[in-house]
C-alpha cells in the first residue's frame, strides 16, 4: 500500500479510507486472517495496511497477544473518529433511492440566547417542519463562530461581532444596555439610570471574558466612578436570578433575557448608551 504524498513532497499522516476499513475489521475480529476474509483480501495485505497505518501515525494500534491482536486506546479512538465517514459512505451506497429523512439543521448559540430565544422558535419550527432534525449546541460565542467557519454548524446566533473572515453576519436585532433591577427598587422610579445614579449600589456582572463587561466599566470610568461588583457570572440567566434574589442590580443587554424575566423585575435604559447587535 502506497502512502499519499502531500503537495510539498512529504508523506501525509492522514489515513486512507482503505486503511480505516482494515483497522475496523481487525478491531472487530482481533485477527488478521478473519479481517482479510471479511474484506476479501489476503492476510498479508491486512498486515501491510496495519503496519503502514502505524508507521504513518507513529503509534502502536495493536498489541500482539499470542494469535490475537488487542487494540490500543489509540486504535479505538481512531476507529471512533472514522465512524461518521463510514456512516456517510453507507448512505451514499443507496442514494438517491433511499427515502428522504428530512433535513439536518445544526445550530450553535450561547446559553442565554439558546434557552430564552431559540428554544421557543425551535418548538414552533418543528411543528411546521416535523421531518427536520435539529442539533443544538450551546457554548461560548467564539466557539459558535469557529463551528460555523469549520462547517460543524450551519448557523450561529450571538450578540458579539464575529471576528472571523470565514463567516458572514446577518444582523437582525439591535438593542441598548438596560439596568435590570427589582421592580420595587428605588432606582426603578427613574426613566433612565446613569453610573452616578447607581453609585455604590451592589452590582452583579458578567465575567471579564465578555466584551460587554469592559464597555460597562468604561462608562463608569468616564464619569470617575468604579462599579461595586459583588458577584460575577458566566451567563445572563444567572445574573437575572441573582437580581431576582436581591443580590444587586445588573447592566445587561435586555435581548433576549427580557422574555424570561417574569414579574417582580424591571428594566430601565442605561446611559451612556451601549449598543448591542444580535446576528
Amino acid at each position: 500500500m502506497r502512502q499519499t504524498d502531500s503537495e510539498d513532497g512529504s508523506r501525509s499522516s492522514r489515513p486512507s479510507v482503505r486503511e480505516l476499513e482494515v483497522l475496523h475489521a481487525v478491531i472487530t475480529t482481533r485477527k488478521t486472517t478473519a479481517a482479510a476474509q471479511r474484506l476479501g483480501v489476503s492476510q498479508p495485505a491486512v498486515s501491510r495496511a496495519i503496519g503502514a497505518l502505524e508507521a504513518r501515525l507513529g503509534r502502536d494500534l495493536f498489541i500482539r497477544d499470542g494469535g490475537r491482536l488487542v487494540p490500543t486506546a489509540d486504535a479505538f479512538a481512531l476507529d471512533a473518529e472514522a465512524a461518521p465517514i463510514f456512516a456517510a459512505l453507507a448512505r451514499l451506497d443507496n442514494w438517491p433511492n433511499t427515502p428522504s429523512v428530512g433535513a439536518n439543521l445544526r445550530i450553535f448559540a450561547p446559553a442565554t440566547i439558546a434557552h430564552t430565544f431559540i428554544a421557543p422558535m425551535v418548538q414552533r419550527f418543528l411543528k411546521v417542519e416535523p421531518d427536520t432534525r435539529i442539533q443544538m449546541e450551546i457554548g461560548r460565542s467564539d466557539d459558535a463562530v469557529s463551528s460555523v467557519a469549520d462547517g460543524s454548524a450551519d448557523l450561529a446566533v450571538l450578540d458579539v461581532p464575529p471576528s472571523h473572515f470565514g463567516v458572514r453576519a446577518e444582523p437582525f436585532r439591535q438593542s441598548v444596555a438596560h439596568v435590570l433591577l427589582q421592580a420595587d427598587h428605588p432606582l426603578a422610579m427613574n426613566e433612565v439610570i446613569t453610573p452616578a445614579d447607581i453609585g455604590d449600589e451592589p452590582m452583579i456582572s458578567v465575567t471579564r471574558r465578555f466584551s460587554a463587561r469592559a464597555r460597562i466599566e468604561r462608562a463608569f470610568a468616564d464619569q470617575g466612578l468604579e462599579p461595586r461588583t459583588v458577584l460575577e457570572a458566566g451567563t445572563v440567566q444567572f445574573l437575572l436570578e441573582m437580581v431576582r434574589g436581591g443580590v444587586g442590580i445588573a447592566v445587561i443587554n435586555p435581548f433576549p433575557i427580557a422574555y424570561a424575566a417574569g414579574p417582580g423585575l424591571a428594566f430601565r435604559p442605561f446611559e451612556p448608551i451601549i449598543e448591542y447587535e444580535t446576528a
